[in-house]
């Protein structure tokens, strides 16, 4: 949970601006009296800023989220939904940012938010290295911060801030990442790619049409939040052919 679920609240709201010829909609806390603010929401005409004035409003925020059915103490219990493609209004020096670092490179996207549950979506350091390997005539890319982790054979974009990555991803062919922030911006500029799920959610829960995606067993995943061999099984089935199958299915489209 983190920067994907501030992209899907942008989502819900936008419809909710739209289908009220764009007014403008306050995204709100569990008390639904404190109106919530990101900065991926800046500069979108559908989102009212705190003390703003606006016409409609939802309720979005930590443990109100539509993909969320319950939590227990060990684990999430999903439920279907489809997220929508945020909108992402970006300022002319982000635009600026993007122009700056050239085109056509795919976004490898190992990286997870350090959590526990984090081993569970781990598709594994050693099979990124082994899809940039099969790939050597592709531009592969990682976006992060100062001090991110670094893949052998993939060139670095330091972007300091969310906004820079999706700005650099408005210049990239495709995309690979585990499920998680880099989809959600990647859905909002349309940027195709894979999707690696594995068995602790699926595409069903999180997914948009754009994408290709890879989830393991029936069912909308375990959701556990902790250490889970069952979700640890799925990863170590999901081979780097495979991966590389689908990534090839998006570069030929």
């Amino acid at each position: 949970m983190g920067l994907g679920d501030e992209l899907m609240a942008a989502g819900e709201a936008q419809k909710l601006s739209k289908a009220f010829n764009n007014c403008k909609v306050a995204i709100l806390d569990k008390s639904k009296k404190k109106v919530r603010w990101h900065e991926m929401w800046r500069n979108n005409p559908h989102i009212a800023e705190p003390k703003k004035k606006f016409t409609k409003s939802i309720v979005n925020c930590h443990g109100r989220r539509g993909y969320i059915e319950s939590v227990k103490a060990d684990r999430w219990i999903w439920q279907p939904y489809s997220p929508i493609p945020a909108d992402i209004f970006l300022s002319d020096d982000e635009k600026k940012f993007a122009d700056r670092i050239g085109q056509g490179f795919v976004v490898i996207g190992p990286g997870l938010i350090d959590k526990v549950e984090s081993v569970n979506r781990d598709w594994g350091w050693g099979n990124f290295i082994a899809l940039i390997n099969m790939f050597p005539t592709i531009d592969w890319v990682q976006l992060g911060p100062k001090g991110t982790k670094v893949l052998p054979g993939a060139r670095f974009i330091k972007t300091p801030s969310p906004r820079m990555a999706v700005a650099a991803l408005t210049k990239a062919d495709a995309f690979v990442s585990h499920e998680g922030g880099t989809h959600h911006m990647a859905a909002a500029v349309w940027l195709k790619g894979v999707v690696i799920y594995g068995g602790f959610t699926s595409e069903h829960v999180s997914g948009y049409p754009i994408h290709r995606h890879i989830s393991v067993g029936p069912g909308l995943g375990c959701g556990s939040r902790t250490k889970c061999d069952h979700c640890m099984e799925a990863m170590k089935s999901i081979t780097v052919d495979r991966v590389a199958s689908e990534l090839i299915r998006c570069l030929e489209v």
